[in-house]
């Protein structure tokens, strides 16, 4: 785990180098600060299926914390979150005590009672769940509650991972008290956690403003106020920059960075993280056949994409994992293949007959979106697949349905973000039977998804890794998505604002990243 988290580290200060000027003497400590982001989340629950979008994840630890923590910063492994510490009774079965004194938002102290909220009625775990069932952890059997700061969480089955699932966003700790007490139409935009920030005030495609929590268990916050601004077009983003409007903007592509660092003031930081960009297929087309989808994958020039839109700066990957895996990591199995005569062949294989294939984008929610769709879809036209860009606003009309509840697009983009060093986070999660690939676009993987339950409870390493590579294979031959590039993110920022962005999604201006002054 340390060696992966240095890599992780690694990866996010490694353009550093368009700082510019990165030495000059710091001003007088910033207390406020804006940060232009392309969008925010729908809502500020972080246990709801739906809002597991880069748009949370960029904002989710200011708010809330888990149980256990991933060190990003100090490469120190999972480390005491709201659980002070933690044991294996059985393979079945973790002890988890937890930290006395932690305060939520409200002034209430955190307990037991709030832990049996996070896996009880109306949450995601109950069959009475009002935001969905839970996609990411199915093993789950119970919860007890031992005593006031202690638990027991119980699986069906062996979970080796459970320690790395427990320090997703999708388990941050709320109020029982002030869940239970209020309607979740109005609950939802306001929870009460116990992170650094306090929710001031939120309206999903304006802002959220957040205030320090001054009794923070981890220390003082490094800052008194902070507002996520939402503006989605990334020229706004960088004009607000230069003008002193924003403190950080986000997602800056590669060819505007000398336009950043021009100016005074101003450095350009992050770089590689766990995440891949791809193109979702939609299985429900009655032409969208393994052959079509084979054609569609083949005709990509990645490396092309990575050279012209990315200035090399991000790789073409060998499937959906990265070398932070360590030894679960197969660094033989190969990329993704490029060849047109091949795609050709494929093409004719399928029950493609000339129809335009409606391909839904979002402008700029990810860096060079628009960009890298126009050159695929001219890839594609020169094995004689007609594709249509329908540029949309929003994730309401890319997702848009028919009257059966069936989505229309043929192909819209995606990220597959590996939240946590091991497969069981990126591929898997992404592609099990009760997430979209399955339930939203019809994908039909019984072989790939009976290796995946091996692969989430099996203890022996040997047999994770080879059931690991088996599911690679699989993928590559059924291809739910064709798969683009691994991700990066660059911020703008100014140079006295103290914070240094982590090689994954995760935005953090708590203690553990930014020290208070």
């Amino acid at each position: 785990m340390k060696k992966t988290l240095l890599v992780c580290l690694m990866l996010s200060v490694a353009f550093c180098l368009y700082a510019g000027g990165s030495g000059e003497k710091k001003g007088k400590a910033v207390e406020e600060i804006v940060v232009a982001v392309p969008a925010l989340p729908a809502t500020l629950d972080p246990g709801d299926n739906s809002n597991q979008t880069i748009a949370m994840y960029k904002v989710f630890m200011n708010m809330y914390d888990t149980l256990i923590k991933i060190d990003y910063r100090n490469n120190t492994g999972t480390e005491p979150g709201l659980a002070e510490s933690w044991k294996r009774i059985d393979d079945t079965t973790m002890e988890l005590y937890l930290r006395k004194g932690a305060k939520f938002h409200d002034g209430s102290e955190f307990s037991a009672d709030d832990v049996l909220t996070l896996f009880g009625p109306r949450r995601p775990f109950s069959k009475d769940s009002i935001m969905g069932k839970d996609k990411n952890f199915p093993n789950f059997k119970e919860v007890q509650k031992i005593d006031d700061y202690t638990v027991r969480i119980i699986t069906k089955k062996p979970e080796p991972t459970l320690e790395q699932i427990l320090s997703l966003p999708s388990y941050s700790i709320i109020s029982g008290k002030a869940f239970n007490a209020q309607d979740y139409k109005e609950w939802q935009f306001k929870p009460i956690g116990t992170g650094p920030y306090k929710i001031v005030d939120f309206a999903d495609t304006e802002h959220l403003i957040l205030e320090a929590n001054e009794d923070y268990w981890g220390g003082k916050p490094a800052y008194k106020k902070i507002t996520f601004k939402v503006v989605p077009e990334v020229a706004a983003r960088i004009a607000g920059l230069q003008a002193g409007d924003f403190h950080i903007i986000t997602d800056v592509p590669p060819d505007l960075f000398s336009s950043l660092t021009s100016a005074p003031g101003i450095e350009v930081v992050g770089g590689a993280i766990t995440t891949a960009r791809s193109v979702v297929y939609n299985m429900h087309k009655p032409y969208m056949d393994v052959h079509l989808r084979k054609a569609l994958t083949y005709a990509i020039d990645r490396e092309l994409l990575v050279k012209t839109l990315w200035n090399g700066l991000v790789e073409v990957p060998n499937g959906i994992q990265w070398p932070v895996y360590g030894d679960m990591y197969i660094k033989e199995h190969p990329k993704a293949i490029y060849d047109v005569e091949l795609a050709k062949k494929e093409l004719a294989q399928s029950k493609y007959n000339g129809e335009t294939l409606v391909y839904r984008v979002l402008k700029d929610y990810y860096t060079v979106e628009l960009d890298t769709a126009q050159a695929c879809v001219e890839m594609w036209k020169k094995i004689g697949v007609n594709v249509e860009i329908q540029v949309c606003e929003n994730w309401s009309q890319v997702n848009a349905t028919d009257a059966n509840g069936i989505r229309t697009y043929d192909m819209r983009n995606t990220s597959h973000n590996g939240l946590f060093p091991d497969p069981v986070s990126g591929l898997w999660r992404t592609f099990k039977p009760s997430q979209d690939s399955t339930t939203k676009n019809n994908w039909k993987a019984p072989d790939f998804h009976e290796q995946g339950s091996i692969l989430e409870s099996a203890t022996d390493p040997a047999v994770r890794r080879a059931t690991f590579k088996k599911m690679l294979e699989i993928w590559d031959d059924n291809p739910p998505v064709a798969l683009l590039y691994s991700n990066a993110i660059f911020f703008g920022k100014l140079k006295d604002v103290d914070w240094t962005p982590y090689g994954c999604q995760f935005m953090d201006f708590g203690p553990d990243n930014v020290k208070a002054k």
